[in-house]
């Protein structure tokens, strides 16, 4: 699985793609953007990630990988 990017340094760069990628393999797919946001605020993933995921297009997701790619695309 691809890897999500979105902190600044090491460690933390590290836990934040953790975190992200743990949220993104735990939602139900198909999933639509609104839906996504609502699960990250419900989650409390952090303004970093929940900033990425306001970038994205609006559409239904298929999966993970597909998420994964749009993030890395919106970033």
């Amino acid at each position: 699985m691809a890897r999500l990017s979105l902190a600044t340094n090491g460690m933390q760069e590290m836990q934040a793609s953790e975190a992200a990628s743990q949220f993104v393999e735990g939602l139900d797919y198909p999933i639509s953007k609104d839906a996504i946001i609502a699960a990250a605020r419900e989650a409390s993933v952090g303004p970093t990630l929940e900033e990425a995921l306001k970038k994205l297009p609006e559409r239904e997701y298929s999966g993970p990988e597909d998420l994964t790619q749009a993030l890395n695309a919106a970033a």
